[in-house]
């Protein structure tokens, strides 16, 4: 069963890309969703436009889209990519990560969507169960290439506060956009080891 929901915006198969190119296994979401057990002072920071006007739905994905990695030798192979629906700028954010917010404490220990959200890492946004094209970044291990982008927060319009990923070099229309998982990520799945891992450095 999915986490419970504060305020569940409408979900649905996206209509871009197509429901081929979406996983039946994961809700599509046009915001963060609030685990109930947020506390009202964390609402409060982090999310104030739910206070009394409801959660703001961004646009769908323009910057970037989700398909399936054909190219061989690739780690990911078979499994889904996030690529460059454009010619993309350093610096430029792609897309916000959607998922389900709770705090730290109740976060998914087996999930691979999960990233640390709020000044202290109290929170957690978990992308497992309902999620939007964010959850398809790769990380750049074992790609032969470099990671071209990263996660980081800002300040939305309404003074919601968002975690995004943004590209730290230019990158070309139809080139995938890969980011650092991080050692703690590897940590959890292939041990203290990592010298052992290729292509962590």
């Amino acid at each position: 069963m999915p986490p419970p929901r504060r305020a569940a915006p409408k979900q649905h198969q996206p209509s871009t890309p197509s429901a081929s190119a979406w996983p039946s296994s994961c809700a599509f979401i046009e915001t963060l969703v609030w685990d109930k057990r947020v506390p009202k002072e964390a609402l409060d920071r982090y999310a104030p436009s739910t206070r009394d006007r409801g959660a703001l739905k961004h646009p769908r994905a323009k910057r970037v889209k989700p398909k399936i990695v054909d190219e061989e030798g690739h780690p990911a192979k078979g499994e889904y990519g996030l690529f460059a629906a454009t010619k993309i700028s350093a610096k430029e954010r792609l897309i916000d990560y959607h998922g389900v917010v709770t705090l730290s404490e109740h976060a998914s220990q087996t999930s691979d969507y999960t990233l640390a959200f709020g000044e202290r890492n109290e929170l957690a946004i978990d992308a497992e169960r309902q999620g939007n094209e964010a959850r398809m970044c790769n990380d750049f291990r074992g790609t032969s290439r470099r990671a071209n982008a990263k996660f980081d927060t800002y300040v939305d319009e309404r003074g919601d506060t968002k975690l995004a990923i943004f590209a730290t070099e230019a990158i070309n229309k139809g080139t995938e956009v890969l980011i650092s998982y991080g050692k703690g990520f590897w940590k959890n799945r292939v041990g203290t080891d990592l010298a052992a891992f290729t292509g962590w450095d």
